[in-house]
């Protein structure tokens, strides 16, 4: 009996006569829109967070097939049609692939595994297996999209008839002979690829949901494209008022841009002026404006008009800031120009002796009788500027003015050491400290100027 089994599901279960392959086109997917509205997906949908993204077709028999990138809201989408939809289409493509061979092999093993079990004394092993097998051959549609389902249904038929007659020869009197549960059901049918006329009235579907203006130009372009390729193939009528409401809609959208680009031009010309001047109520008028002209325009760019607000905003809160630090600064200038006059006469001194340790640095001079005259003057503005207290924004320049000041009388000393003993390596010392002296002095007039100075508009 188990014999007669296994070849009874050989000759069911066997390969199919020979396996149509199916276009690429006829397994294109589709986004279903919830207005009823469809879009041909060349490869798979990729939904990402709340929105959908995908590839129009825009030439089928193109080779490459020539494609359009869409991006639309997540929620125009009608998703259990959608989702269903692309089961079709894994269903059809695992069919054309790998469908036979995985059939076959699974087949193959069914059959192998009743034929050993034939040799099997015991009808109660006997039974188990066949019901093992039933599960198995039950279970099959439901992992591979449905494929062979009908052969399926044919083998399950001879599998109950005969796991019937083992339970009854095992002695089982009462039992179910629903085995399992019913089947899943095949996905329908891909539909057909679309024609010229459908993939044009795509574009401007696609073309009505799309948030750019500039996505939605790109569509409509693509549209007339089509149109235009298709000349004397499609209706005349109907071509002629499709193209003239995409012309419109085209021209419709050129109105729009220039309005928003004049809009925006404008704007950031009076935000810019506003941004030395103006005061905060006067940005928030600024915005008012933007957002009752936007309103008037019909709201047709909300992405571009939120770009808009905030740079409004932005340069609002730059000017702020830069209104602050100008008050700040002011409050703190007298503390500024007090430190100025207690340094000036010792920036001069400084000034003057710049051409001495230029000198020394270079080990050219100066003279003996140079340096002396210069080394006191040195000293008593480096003990004037000992007893300066800057204010604290200064305190680190006034640092590095001190850390010069000491290298500055460091190199004369060393200087006036080298010459009457001829001393090179003295020499090469006051050649560095004259070089650093130099160096810490720029950086700390450098620093401290940017510290006083006033604050710039942002």
């Amino acid at each position: 009996m188990i014999v007669r089994l296994a070849l009874l599901l050989t000759a069911v279960l066997g390969p199919s006569v020979a396996h149509a392959q199916i276009p690429a086109s006829r397994v294109l997917f589709r986004v279903f829109l919830s207005d009823g509205r469809v879009l041909a997906s060349y490869g798979e949908w990729a939904r990402v967070e709340d929105r959908v993204i995908f590839s129009i077709p825009t030439r089928l028999t193109a080779d490459p097939v020539e494609l359009h990138l869409v991006n639309i809201p997540s929620g125009r989408v009608d998703w259990p049609r959608t989702e269903q939809y692309a089961e079709t289409v894994h269903a059809v493509r695992y069919a054309d692939t790998r469908g036979e061979a995985d059939f076959a092999k699974f087949s193959s093993e069914l059959a192998k595994a009743l034929n050993d079990v034939a040799r099997v004394a015991d009808p109660g092993v006997r039974l188990a297996t066949a019901e093992r097998a039933r599960q198995a051959l039950a279970e099959w549609p439901a992992s591979h999209y449905g494929y062979r389902i009908g052969e399926v249904r044919q083998s399950l038929d001879v599998l109950d008839e005969i796991i019937s007659q083992l339970r009854v020869a095992v002695g089982q009197t009462s039992f179910d002979l629903s085995l399992s549960a019913p089947l899943a059901v095949p996905p329908p049918p891909p539909l057909p690829p679309p024609t010229d006329a459908e993939l044009v009235e795509q574009l401007v579907a696609a073309a009505s949901l799309a948030d750019t203006a500039g996505e939605r130009v790109t569509l409509l372009q693509s549209a007339l494209r089509l149109l235009d390729r298709a000349v004397g193939l499609l209706p005349d009528e109907w071509a002629r008022r499709v193209r003239r409401s995409v012309s419109l809609d085209l021209e419709h959208d050129r109105q729009v841009e220039r309005a928003y680009t004049t809009m925006r031009e404008r704007t950031l010309e009076a935000s810019a002026k506003l941004v030395s001047k103006g005061e905060p109520s006067e940005f928030e008028k600024l915005r008012d404006r933007v957002q009752a002209e936007d309103r008037r325009l019909g709201g047709h760019r909300p992405g571009e008009v939120a770009a808009l607000l905030a740079t409004i905003d932005a340069q609002a809160a730059g000017a702020n800031d830069s209104r602050s630090a100008r008050k700040t600064w002011e409050t703190r200038e007298q503390f500024f120009r007090k430190y100025r006059r207690s340094m000036n006469g010792s920036f001069n001194i400084f000034r003057e002796a710049t051409v001495g340790l230029d000198q020394i640095r270079i080990m050219s001079g100066p003279s003996l009788h140079t340096i002396e005259p210069l080394a006191r003057r040195l000293s008593a503005a480096g003990t004037k500027i000992g007893k300066v207290t800057p204010p604290a924004e200064l305190v680190n320049g006034h640092a590095l003015v001190r850390s010069a000041w000491e290298l500055a009388e460091t190199a004369l000393r060393l200087r006036a050491e080298s010459v009457p003993a001829n001393n090179i390596d003295i020499a090469q010392r006051a050649s560095s400290a004259a070089a650093g002296a130099l160096m810490l002095y720029q950086r700390a007039r450098a620093d401290l100027t940017a510290a006083m100075a006033p604050p710039t508009p942002k």
